[in-house]
């Protein structure tokens, strides 16, 4: 059934075009028995998808056997699988379904979507990859006795059902999430939406009130536009802004809630669209926090948890809102075991730098626009453009002083942002290269930009004294190379 409506949703808008958007009556009955036939192998088509879709576990890999015309198997080693993702949209939630996602190393999307799937069941599969794929990197160990064999199996399988509720958001977390998100950006996604439906129902709408619309020009409602009419757009646009950040974060992080199973970390969340995930704790690459002025009035920061994947992929493992500085500390502990020791070495990005740059950048564009409003005797606008500069360049400035790389034997921190803080954690152990790089007018200055590239992305941050880095650099190096730790 649920291979049946993914197909015929699609349909839906082509037999509305071709009631609505067709004035032929010939034209329509052929746009009619071609919606017709599309229906019937839209109807087909799932049924056989089904009924060749099979999946096993064969030995030490996921095995999917797939296809109706064109056949096609693909084997997934067990040691790969990154997380397993139940997802459950609205109307699966109707149907009592769930979908399985599973992502693997290396690969920009998920690598198997398993649709139409029993909540119980794709449960039961979660834990049974769960069991399968430690016994996979296990299995070349030699074990002395069958006896010892099983009484591992069963503590360890133990160990892994043990579970530890870290984090559960609650109605009041909700609404201080939603309040604090970027309402600009949601205020125009819901304007973009608004456009971008009424342009595709626009010839529909003036076939039936054409008119009401025959004299309607935009310019003549911008020229008779009053300073109240003005203030009463903002005022909505503010409004519907604060809704939709109130809509998304509901729909997104709603009975959200945080656990670590043995030696996983566990996350559900979603009103509409359930989602769960489920990733491996040691597969951990990245772990990020970052806050805006609105959450920092709140001592609370949004986390982000990243595991590996491709350069080309940017999906975020899990993301944990609401984290006060204790749950910081938690997460940090969680994933990494200790914090950074008081003697730790600190690397302090060069602030005038940063300031010099914004202010190259915007002075020409800025400095212009002053100059054509004094020109036109419009000296507020001047003053305007004045300050926006001065402002850019007291912000970047600022934005130097708080980028830091702080390091010790274990850890590897990067600070960087004022207003809008960022803190980015990994182990040393972890790292995969690292680079330093600058163009000819830092050499001059003897400065360099720094970049450490992990299983789960790079990132880099900006003007470092050149010596202090190369030293850093070579102590990391020799660090991983000492290190016998497992990155993955």
């Amino acid at each position: 059934m649920l291979y049946v409506l993914k197909n015929v949703k699609a349909l839906l808008i082509f037999a509305l075009y071709a009631i609505f958007g067709i004035g032929n009556w010939t034209d329509l009955r052929v746009m009619i028995g071609l919606t017709a036939l599309f229906a019937v192998v839209g109807l087909v088509m799932p049924v056989l998808k089904y009924y060749f879709f099979t999946f096993h576990i064969e030995d030490d890999e996921l095995i999917i056997q797939q296809g109706v015309l064109n056949k096609e198997r693909k084997a997934i080693p067990l040691e790969r699988i990154q997380s397993v993702n139940i997802q459950q949209n609205l109307v699966q939630r109707i149907l009592q379904l769930v979908s399985v996602e599973v992502e693997t190393a290396g690969s920009k999307a998920k690598e198997l979507e398993i649709p139409g799937l029993d909540g119980a069941f794709a449960a039961s599969f979660k834990n049974l990859l769960q069991d399968q794929v430690p016994i996979s990197r296990e299995s070349n160990i030699e074990i002395a006795t069958e006896e010892q064999d099983v009484k591992d199996a069963t503590s360890h399988t133990a160990y892994k059902r043990e579970q530890n509720t870290l984090l559960i958001l609650e109605f009041t977390d909700l609404l201080k999430i939603a309040m604090t998100q970027n309402h600009v950006r949601s205020g125009l996604l819901a304007l973009g939406v608004v456009v971008g439906f009424w342009y595709k129902i626009k010839d529909v709408v003036e076939r039936f009130y054409g008119d009401v619309f025959e004299n309607f020009e935009w310019e003549d409602v911008i020229s008779y536009a009053s300073l109240s009419l003005v203030l009463f757009a903002l005022v909505l646009f503010i409004v519907v802004s604060l809704l939709v950040s109130l809509a998304r974060t509901f729909n997104k992080y709603y009975g959200f809630e945080l656990r670590k199973s043995g030696n996983y970390l566990e996350a559900q969340m979603g009103l509409f669209n359930k989602r769960e995930v489920k990733i491996p704790i040691n597969k951990i690459q990245l772990l990020e926090f970052h806050s805006n002025p609105l959450r920092r009035l709140l001592n609370y920061q949004t986390a982000k948890i990243y595991q590996a994947q491709s350069e080309g992929s940017k999906t975020t493992s899990i993301d944990v809102p609401a984290c006060n500085p204790a749950m910081v500390l938690r997460l940090q502990h969680l994933m990494h075991g200790n914090s950074l020791t008081e003697d730790h070495e600190v690397l302090q990005s060069i602030a005038s730098s940063h300031a010099r740059l914004s202010f190259y950048i915007l002075s020409i564009p800025l400095i212009a626009t002053a100059a054509v409003f004094a020109y036109f005797e419009i000296y507020i606008g001047t003053v305007i453009a004045i300050l926006i500069l001065l402002w850019t360049t007291y912000q970047a400035y600022r934005d130097g002083q708080c980028t830091r790389i702080e390091a010790d034997q274990e850890l590897l921190v990067l600070q960087s942002g004022w207003l809008f803080h960022s803190t980015i954690i990994t182990p040393v152990f972890k790292m995969q290269a690292l680079e330093k790089w600058r163009s000819i007018f830092l050499k001059r200055r003897q400065q360099i930009h720094f970049k450490l590239h992990t299983a789960a992305g790079s990132r880099g941050l900006r003007y470092f004294k050149e010596t202090e880095v190369s030293a850093l650099k070579n102590s990391i190096i020799n660090r991983v190379i000492s290190s016998q730790q497992r990155w993955m």
